[in-house]
């Protein structure tokens, strides 16, 4: 009878649990921002594609001595020829700094007049799978000009024949390039000082942009040195005339929303070191050519570099964070004018020492993340320019509530609705799926994927607002559970995965959100970088 009456009590409160699943109100929980004094809350949040990147040779033979040294840090410690080691311990230095991107400078002006040696092309793979090993990933760039004027560069025929012979290997390591920068065509692959004048001959340049759109998959973008050097290119009859990319046609493929910058002169003087040089605005608003690159800066990923040693004068680091923020800047060179990699103390530099007040940010109406300048207590905690530059570069996803039920049944449906909060400069610019996932209590996963949500459109403002108010952006979902689901307690959170199977399931690669309240979750295997949101309670299938 005692046990009779037990099993009747047991199945009771499982029909009490299940009818609560089914309608108890879903509760609502509210997340923070990441506190200076949080447990590593003066680190870099580590995540893919966006931030500082180191700037590196690339695809060298090991050994090699007809190339420039490592970073200035390095000196002493690794071998005097070229090594894949420079750069990777280079990204090393700076994991606290949350550093997931190097730029990688690829030479190929031994093949000048002649095709790709398959030494060259296994020098280049051999660092593509070092990136991967390292969860890291390439701003990309081909040159052959290493000064100028040019003294041995190419002709626009051997270009294209060398692009069609890194076409396989592009292909097959889209996976860990960020972006692949046009290149090719001058000085550094500037676009400017070449040999033969390629810059000066628009039809060139649009037969490269065309190739490398080609050889691209649809999803990945290039750079141009220049915003103008977009609209000469397209144009062209090739592109069927030029368009201004804008929130419809971003990320539709076509080749305005395909074309970023990268600008190698950031605050170089009056004309960003020859990025604007139309008078009388230069590189401020009221030129055209500087608003143009204001008007698409929302839409396309964009690099820049300071100059190196501070050659264009010294750079405030409140002025380079407020055109960081209105140029929606994702990555940036932590080599240039730094001492790391110069020897001599330059603009970053200072940066790392200036202080920078919330009252600042404030005035200058830059992203501010809840409880970014304060600690538990809500006293004050003086920043530093480069903190602030770096935690906000590319995105910073900031979670500020969830709504999902307490339990769910296995077979049934799970509403979940997210509100979250983007406090960087730009948005994400890569395909990334949006899942919900289920933790079991042994570290199993069920993925629950979300249709319709798309973080390339989780902009930090209305793009042309000129107070920069934050948008919220908000992730509902409805998801059925499996229906062989073990009862029992789950942690459901938001997994933000690399959109290519060779890496998804590579916790590296996973977006990690900027919340103190958020704990990042990743299995033995580092598998899964999973955001956990809460727990909930998954009651059996009737």
């Amino acid at each position: 009878m005692i046990c009779l009456l037990s099993c009747l009590l047991l199945l009771g409160m499982g029909l009490a649990v299940a009818a609560d699943a089914e309608a108890a109100p879903a509760p609502t929980r509210r997340y923070h921002g990441i506190r200076p004094t949080d447990p590593r809350g003066r680190e870099g949040l580590r995540n893919p594609e966006r931030g500082w990147r180191i700037e590196t040779l690339f695809g060298e033979p090991e050994g090699v001595d007809y190339v420039w040294g490592p970073a200035h840090h390095l000196k002493g410690k690794v071998s005097p020829g070229f090594s894949d080691d420079w750069w990777v311990l280079d990204c090393r230095r700076y994991e606290s700094d949350g550093l997931t991107l190097a730029q990688t400078y690829c030479y190929l002006d031994q093949f000048v007049g002649k095709p790709l040696s398959a030494e060259k092309l296994a020098c280049l793979q051999r660092g593509l799978d070092a990136l991967r090993a390292n969860g890291l990933k390439a701003v990309l760039r081909f040159a052959y000009e290493k000064d100028m004027p040019g003294r041995n560069g190419p002709v626009l025929a051997n270009i294209l024949e060398h692009i069609d012979q890194l076409a396989p290997i592009i292909r097959k390591n889209t996976d860990v390039i960020f972006v692949m920068q046009a290149g090719f065509v001058g000085a550094w692959g500037e676009w400017h000082s070449s040999t033969h004048g390629l810059e000066g001959d628009h039809a060139a340049l649009a037969a490269i942009v065309d190739r490398i759109l080609k050889v691209l998959p649809a999803d990945r973008m290039t750079q141009v040195r220049v915003p103008k050097y977009k609209r000469w290119v397209l144009s062209q009859p090739v592109f069927g005339g030029h368009r201004v990319v804008n929130a419809q046609t971003a990320h539709t493929g076509v080749p305005e929303a395909r074309i970023g910058f990268n600008n190698d002169g950031f605050l170089a003087g009056k004309t960003c070191g020859g990025t604007w040089n139309e008078e009388p605005f230069f590189s401020n608003p009221g030129n055209p050519e500087f608003d143009y690159m204001t008007e698409e800066s929302p839409y396309v990923a964009i690099d820049g570099e300071l100059f190196w040693a501070d050659q264009g004068g010294k750079v405030d680091g409140l002025q380079a964070a407020t055109r960081l923020r209105l140029h929606h800047y994702s990555s940036f060179s932590l080599a240039h004018s730094f001492s790391e990699r110069e020897g001599k103390p330059y603009s970053i530099d200072d940066w790392k020492v200036t202080p920078l007040t919330e009252a600042q940010v404030r005035e200058a109406k830059l992203p501010l993340s809840d409880g970014y300048f304060r600690d538990g207590a809500g006293a004050v905690v003086p920043r530093t320019q480069f903190e602030y530059i770096r935690d906000h570069l590319g995105y910073r996803l900031e979670l500020q509530q969830a709504t999902f039920p307490r339990s769910a049944r296995a077979g049934g449906r799970l509403p979940v609705t997210i509100e979250l909060v983007n406090r960087g400069f730009s948005t994400l610019h890569n395909p990334r799926p949006v899942l919900l996932a289920l933790v079991a209590g042994d570290g199993q996963v069920t993925e629950l994927p979300v249709n319709g949500a798309d973080p390339r459109r989780w902009q930090p403002f209305e793009p042309g607002d000129p107070d920069y108010q934050p948008l919220t952006h908000r992730v509902a979902a409805e998801v059925r559970l499996p229906a062989n689901l073990r009862p029992g307690t789950y942690r459901l959170g938001l997994w933000l995965p690399d959109a290519y199977t060779s890496i998804r399931r590579d916790a590296r690669y996973a977006v990690r959100v900027a919340n103190r309240d958020v704990p990042w979750w990743t299995n033995a295997q580092g598998e899964y970088g999973i955001n956990v949101l809460g727990e909930i309670q998954v009651v059996g299938d009737r």
